[in-house]
């Protein structure tokens, strides 16, 4: 008999984060296991087979904000509570053995739902932030998935039981072989995104703000290096302070050498592919899945030297310390100078395709998620 599992996704629909492409990719991954019956509810989109788009109040909307405002919550908040009301009538027909998410307060709701109904499913929590050890969903949920060692180690020394969680790093799609396009094919496709042709594109993906990811920071670098300068390009989703991060672009590297832009998640292949280097300077991550896509293209990747980065990377990353003026600026150059070198492109990608494949990975999700199902008993 199978398990049904609920893969559950507010922001999946209507926002571009790692959690949002984490479960779109582990959904396709883990259908294919013949051993599980999962449905993937999202928080927007088309529904689709086995996909199921729930109503809610997205985070970014009018109405969550005002909600928010007058309960003195966040619309983050929000959202997760009409996302949780709108899946209640999902647990109460379909009867889940396991529901598998990342948002901790949604986590949250999910366990006082089923103290009062004194439902059996189990909660299984991907703590991709991560949490500080005292969150109420270590309490909640019945089994923690840590997607790095550093995590794992916080977590038992700060006494949660080794049983309760194992270390299962995130799947990825990525290819077996890695197709580098030839310079015809990469001008071609440049020219097609209206990006210049043959200026090195530096490529940051992630949130376009000061904080957490300091593009800031990466304009003032890039900037700093003498003319002719690399053209940077920021992807990743805006808010109201994006404009700030977008006019500081405009003006210290002119909008000749410099933009950014929000697509679908399925459109970021083609930058990749495109790009000569890629960077991300916040100073943490829990795990960063950007860091491993870039990867996934052979591309260098110039990154904060932390306990994470290490374990990601080992001896493929370039790293400097991104507190310091010119750290980020000097390995533009040194990665630069390197790129001719194409076999360094093929063992980046063999390297991360060894370790955060989905191809390597799937068998230790399945095994997770069954050893969730059966455990007799909520810790």
């Amino acid at each position: 008999m199978k398990l049904k599992v609920f893969l559950i996704c507010t922001g999946l629909g209507h926002v571009m984060r790692g959690y949002e492409s984490f479960a779109e990719q582990a959904f396709q991954a883990l259908s294919k296991e013949p051993s599980l019956d999962i449905i993937l509810f999202k928080g927007g989109g088309k529904a689709k087979a086995k996909e199921i788009p729930l109503w809610n109040f997205p985070r970014d909307t009018r109405t969550a904000c005002r909600i928010a405002k007058y309960t003195k919550t966040s619309n983050y908040f929000v959202e997760q509570i009409s996302f949780f009301l709108s899946l209640i009538p999902h647990i109460q027909t379909e009867k889940p053995d396991v529901i598998y998410f990342s948002d901790n307060d949604i986590g949250n709701f999910l366990a006082h739902w089923r103290r009062f109904t004194k439902q059996s499913y189990k909660l299984l929590f991907c703590n991709g932030g991560p949490l500080g050890s005292k969150s109420p969903i270590f309490a909640n949920c019945d089994f923690i998935q840590q997607i790095a060692p550093q995590h794992l180690q916080y977590c038992l020394k700060a006494g949660i039981p080794a049983q309760k969680q194992t270390l299962v790093t995130y799947g990825t799609e990525i290819p077996a072989e890695l197709q580098i396009l030839l310079p015809s094919e990469k001008e071609a496709l440049r020219n097609k995104l209206g990006l210049p042709e043959k200026t090195p594109l530096i490529l940051s993906v992630g949130y376009i703000s000061k904080k957490p990811k300091r593009m800031d920071y990466l304009i003032r670098e890039v900037a700093s290096l003498p003319e002719p300068r690399p053209y940077l390009l920021l992807l990743g989703q805006q808010d109201g302070s994006s404009t700030e991060i977008i006019e500081l672009g405009n003006s210290l590297l002119g909008a000749e050498n410099f933009q950014g832009r929000t697509v679908a998640s399925n459109e970021v292949t083609n930058y990749y592919k495109i790009a000569d280097a890629f960077v991300l300077v916040s100073l943490s991550e829990g795990l960063g899945r950007v860091f491993l896509e870039a990867m996934s293209y052979g591309l260098p990747c110039i990154v904060h030297d932390y306990g994470i980065t290490r374990y990601i990377f080992e001896k493929e990353g370039y790293f400097g310390d991104f507190t310091h003026k010119r750290s980020l600026a000097d390995l533009i150059s040194q990665v630069l100078s390197e790129n001719g070198d194409k076999s360094k492109f093929y063992q980046r990608h063999k390297f991360i395709y060894e370790r955060f494949s989905w191809a390597k990975l799937l068998s230790s999700y399945v095994e997770m998620i069954h050893i969730v199902a059966n455990s007799i008993k909520n810790f």
